[in-house]
């Protein structure tokens, strides 16, 4: 089946995937809003298509997030503090912000309407942070479905899953036209998707990827046709005009191949050789603070300036190629190094106030 025992040896390498995914998800923020992702055609630079190359790479990061959800949610109870303490993080990195921009003059008056500050207020019901709205919404209804997931048979659980899949993933993928109920991936639904197949993993293992090789092949591939994919749709559009819905179909979260690749890294990480020693107690100690890169990145007043900190635009594309790579993974270091910082004072601050 695949599995493998318990043991904070495994836990050091899903944590280091939780790490690793992190820095993927910088580098699609630094790609995506920082214009680097060009239409795929004749004219491109060789920058360009190093940066959908990266892109394709870093893709399946946000479902590794949530099936590590699911692996590691499926035998742990709900605790409100732990809630609170999400809540309160993410308010954190919504207000604080906004007063050192308001107290530097940084901020326009005529930015600050009610639907602004309720954006700041009360980022969770405003969708500030996708994910974390997400994930807020499933760790509320946990109780509920780690039971549900616990009590099912194999094949139940199995036939839950594909069912859902169908619906939301298979035929969106196979279709060349956009459905009208399809959020990419970045609602709730999605999440308990990646979630309960995480929690499968957890409670029944793998069939195939039983080995982290396997896991590798299976990314590589994924990412591979991704790639070709998103070249054949920008081919016929560039030919017909026609499929302009779909420049990024391939880079939605619950593209069929982008699960593939997802899967086969989270494989990857599982079965690969445990991690020891002070290399794991450095990876344990650092990953709880994963989350705050995202919010910082994410918040309102920087998830389009970062980027320009580090001279990342449609401009770079004209830049000799191992300048523009050596920009970008600057850019996501600094960037994940940051936020790790930054959560790691946020987080000692609220340990002085009991948070």
């Amino acid at each position: 089946m695949g599995k493998l025992p318990e043991g904070k040896q495994r836990n050091a390498n899903m944590e280091l995937l939780r790490l690793l995914a992190m820095m993927m998800v910088t580098m699609l923020h630094a790609l995506g809003k920082g214009n680097c992702l060009q239409p795929m055609n004749g004219n491109m630079s060789v920058n360009g298509w190093v940066a959908w190359g990266l892109e394709t790479l870093s893709i399946s990061a946000v479902n590794a997030f949530m099936l590590l959800s699911g692996y590691f949610m499926i035998h742990s109870k709900f605790r409100m503090k732990r809630l609170i303490e999400l809540v309160l993080q993410t308010l954190a990195y919504s207000l604080v912000p906004l007063g050192i921009y308001i107290c530097l003059g940084l901020l326009p008056k005529e930015e600050l309407t009610i639907y602004h500050l309720l954006q700041y207020c009360l980022p969770i019901h405003m969708d500030v942070f996708w994910f974390i709205t997400a994930y807020i919404v499933l760790y509320l209804l946990s109780p509920l479905i780690c039971a549900g997931v616990n009590a099912l048979e194999e094949k139940q659980l199995r036939t839950v899953i594909l069912c859902m899949l169908i619906y939301e993933c298979v035929f969106k993928s196979f279709l060349p036209v956009k459905l009208v109920t399809d959020t990419e991936g970045y609602q709730f639904l999605w999440y308990l998707i990646m979630f309960l197949i995480g929690a499968y993993f957890r409670r029944f293992g793998f069939r195939v990827l039983t080995t982290s090789a396997r896991g590798w092949a299976a990314y590589l591939a994924g990412c591979l046709l991704i790639y070709a994919e998103n070249f054949v749709i920008y081919w016929i559009h560039g030919r017909t005009g026609r499929l302009n819905d779909l420049l990024m179909f391939s880079y939605h979260y619950n593209q069929i191949l982008v699960v593939l690749a997802s899967i086969g890294l989270f494989a990857a990480f599982l079965h690969a050789k445990s991690i020891e020693g002070k290399a794991a107690k450095v990876i344990c100690a650092i990953s709880p603070y994963a989350l705050g890169v995202y919010l910082l990145q994410e918040n309102l007043q920087l998830r389009y300036t970062w980027q320009g900190w580090f001279g990342i635009s449609a401009n770079s594309l004209s830049e000799p190629l191992p300048s523009f790579v050596l920009r970008l993974f600057l850019a996501v270091i600094c960037m994940f190094v940051l936020g790790i910082l930054v959560d790691a004072i946020r987080a000692g601050i609220f340990k002085l106030f009991k948070m």
